[in-house]
């Protein structure tokens, strides 16, 4: 709390802060225009910071744990090779240091996630989103790769939603209290479920009694199908004919990078071929508990409220 009437004047170093989101100030205006802050993205000052809303989800993405390099564990291949961006590709564009993706083990990135909180009275209506990073065993943390997520959204009761850019999005059943005080919040036991909807993550592939996110979600519609009116494979085969590089325009042509096509986030994405992405779109289609004929037209949809 910076208390700048009478004037205050100087310089403020507040940076490589993923805590620091608000500052409380007598005068906005005031401290915008005298105060020389080098500050994070997230920070700005307020009248009223009120009291933040404090975060520790867990989740699994079900893609890179269909591939773990150790058991329970998502795999980390986009970090180990260097593919996984500073900056978020969602909305807000969140920087981290590249020093993030040093950390190994348990904590070591996997890629990041969108999280939102929406409003108890109308689960449509978004009051706060931020990018954040996910972490192998399933913490989701803020951008300096530890920190528990805070939100300038007031203490109170929220709907919490995780998406992330191939996966189909989750939210929990009911609002969640939240406060300064960070709380946990486990989308991952079977045993004590928690999301909204019906059949809204899967177990197959999976540890005993965990539940990922359903994978395979490449046109980011909201819907996972291999064949039929929207299939997801053809954005597969697609990116991987019109590669720079398969000058033979070959279906077992694989293309490395960072890119949504890449089902179980091992870093390479193949349509056909010894690794390919297409048939996991294939197998969640078949496995999914309301596919009772067997079809590979069968539409997997996303369980979240929308407008």
């Amino acid at each position: 709390n910076l208390k700048n009437k009478p004037l205050l004047t100087g310089t403020m170093n507040a940076t490589n802060n993923a805590s620091l989101t608000c500052v409380q100030v007598d005068d906005v205006a005031a401290a915008n225009a005298n105060v020389v802050w080098f500050k994070d993205v997230g920070a700005s000052y307020s009248l009223d910071c009120g009291t933040n809303s404090i975060i520790s989800p867990k989740v699994f993405l079900q893609g890179p744990l269909l591939s773990p390099d150790i058991a329970g564990l998502m795999n980390d291949d986009l970090r180990v090779n260097d593919l996984i961006p500073t900056t978020s590709p969602y909305s807000d564009a969140l920087k981290c240091e590249n020093t993030v993706f040093n950390t190994t083990g348990n904590d070591a990135i996997v890629d990041w996630v969108w999280v939102e909180l929406r409003d108890q009275a109308n689960n449509t209506n978004i009051i706060e989103g931020q990018s954040a990073l996910l972490q192998r065993d399933g913490d989701v943390v803020a951008t300096d790769g530890s920190s528990s997520l805070i939100f300038n959204a007031d203490s109170g009761n929220y709907y919490v939603v995780i998406k992330h850019r191939n996966h189909l999005g989750i939210m929990s059943t009911n609002t969640i209290v939240l406060s300064g005080v960070s709380l946990i919040l486990n989308y991952t036991d079977a045993n004590t479920p928690i999301t909204y909807g019906t059949n809204a993550q899967t177990p197959f592939g999976m540890p005993t009694n965990t539940l990922a996110m359903w994978a395979g979600d490449v046109n980011n519609d909201g819907i996972i199908q291999y064949t039929g009116a929207s299939p997801d494979t053809p954005n597969i085969l697609s990116n991987v004919l019109n590669d720079a590089g398969n000058f033979l325009n070959l279906p077992t042509h694989i293309v490395n990078g960072y890119n949504t096509n890449d089902v179980d986030m091992n870093g390479a994405s193949q349509y056909t071929g010894a690794s390919p992405d297409s048939p996991f779109i294939l197998q969640n289609a078949l496995a999914h508990p309301g596919n009772f004929l067997n079809l590979s037209t069968y539409s997997i949809i996303e369980q979240l409220p929308e407008n």
